[in-house]
């Protein structure tokens, strides 16, 4: 072959290469694309929690009957109107289970009772900006469990308390 033919092939397999890229590029930046505004859709925004001196960002995701809000190391799981279950938080190793039962509310480690707390049914108020379902319990002290709905109907905040120690647990949601 002569130099010259060497070079226009050469230069054709250039061009076809860069073709084949950039058809290649479009093409995955297409499927990105997709994946990932599907994925952005997916994903639910963050909430806070505070127990404590402990603070972290949550994402959620649905199980069964619950919501369980999750991060690295923690797990909370709520029914609609209770948090039925905590672990991580730097304070729930093991994890504690908490469940309603004609009005006493028991909070358990490895399924031993640790305490149980007497509760009233939840009461509601509603206002403009939406609802607030409150219920009043009684362990060592009197408490509040409460659960905020915004005027679309979205659980935009509940606080509850979890444990023995009548600390209580706070789940924003973040805007």
């Amino acid at each position: 072959m002569r130099p010259c033919q060497i070079a226009v092939l050469g230069l054709c397999l250039m061009i076809g290469g860069c073709q084949y890229v950039a058809v290649q590029s479009s093409q995955l930046s297409s499927a990105i694309s997709v994946f990932s505004s599907e994925s952005n859709e997916l994903l639910s925004p963050p909430w806070a929690v505070q127990y404590g001196g402990y603070s972290a960002t949550m994402q959620t995701v649905t199980s069964d009957n619950s919501t369980v809000f999750v991060n690295g190391s923690d797990a909370i799981y709520f029914d609609g109107w209770l948090i039925s279950k905590v672990s991580g938080l730097s304070s729930f190793t093991p994890a504690w289970e908490i469940e309603d039962s004609d009005g006493e509310r028991s909070f358990a480690v490895n399924g031993q009772i640790v305490a149980t707390h007497q509760c009233a049914p939840w009461s509601s108020v509603v206002a403009e900006a939406g609802v607030r379902h409150e219920q009043e319990c009684v362990g060592n002290r009197a408490y509040t469990n409460l659960i905020l709905v915004n005027g679309l109907g979205q659980i935009i905040a509940i606080e509850q308390v979890v444990d023995s120690s009548l600390m209580v647990l706070k789940l924003r949601f973040n805007n």
